[in-house]
């Protein structure tokens, strides 16, 4: 049987985890935005971004920056975006501040 403090953990366990999964979203949010700016500081198009990484369609990478679809950016990615930008690949990732 559970008590109620018990019914409180459960529930601030949940609540923590739908934060982090909030948190998480919002930070692959930012590296989604974080790599468009960039693209389109240099004139870069969905397609060209999509050859880039090894794909032949711009639909995997307008996926990407709808952020409908559940797809993101994985750090191999990251790496060949950096690397073809002539960027470093921490210039995509947002800061986590401590506070």
């Amino acid at each position: 049987m559970f008590a109620k403090r018990d019914l409180l953990y459960v529930k601030s366990s949940k609540n923590l985890v739908y934060s982090l999964d909030n948190k998480i979203e919002d930070f692959l949010t930012e590296i989604v935005e974080n790599v468009k700016i960039e693209r389109k500081k240099r004139n870069i198009s969905q397609l060209k971004l999509a050859n880039i990484l090894g794909f032949q369609s711009p639909n995997y990478i307008a996926k990407i920056e709808t952020r409908k679809h559940g797809v993101s950016y994985n750090i191999s990615h990251l790496y060949q975006i950096a690397t073809a930008f002539e960027i470093e690949v921490i210039d995509l990732i947002p800061q986590i501040l401590k506070t």
